[in-house]
């Protein structure tokens, strides 16, 4: 059944939409950060298949990238309520995540373009703006495994897990094979 969008200012019952107070409800965020972490997720799930056949330097970067998912994947059932918050498992999953980031760089030496990988060639003329995108993966993990080191539910850890799936996204949309 077809229906027409509904009227701006206007929620889909009728009801006037709540006034922005110009600053983001603790829900939103929490939308946000979700997304995020979804859309991490569903190239996560790409990765398993496209491992097949992977050797050598570009196994071990498929193989880091596959733990930093799992790591993601471990926080998003705790934010969505499918899982109890443990900040003892935010932490380890983002030092796993950081640490990935700190050798991020390591991973991709110059030309090493083996199928099946999913790297871009640019990364290697914009070899400053990718370590940069690691370097910051790496220092917002660490603040992620910090709030969650005092934090008492998933809402604590939001902000910090928003500047996680932003650095991850922002790098694979520059430098990895649009899925």
């Amino acid at each position: 059944m077809f229906s027409a969008p509904h009227a701006p200012g206007r929620q889909m019952s009728g009801r006037p939409a709540p006034r922005s107070t110009g600053k983001e409800s603790n829900y939103v965020k929490y939308l946000k950060t979700t997304a995020v972490a979804v859309l991490a997720l569903t190239g996560v799930s790409a990765l398993a298949i496209a491992h097949e056949g992977a050797t050598g330097m570009v196994m071990h970067r498929m193989e880091a990238m596959k733990e930093i998912g799992k790591g993601m994947k471990t926080i998003a059932a705790m934010v969505k309520g499918e899982q109890v918050f443990d900040g003892a498992a935010v932490q380890a999953a983002a030092g796993i995540i950081a640490e990935h980031g700190r050798h991020m760089p390591h991973m991709f030496p110059e030309g090493t373009l083996d199928k099946p990988t999913e790297a871009l060639p640019v990364i290697w003329t914009r070899w400053e703006d990718f370590t940069g995108l690691a370097r910051d993966m790496e220092t917002s993990a660490l603040a992620l495994a910090e709030a969650a080191r005092t934090a008492s539910s998933a809402q604590d850890i939001l902000p910090q897990l928003g500047q996680v799936g932003k650095s991850c996204k922002s790098c694979h949309e520059s430098f990895r094979l649009a899925q």
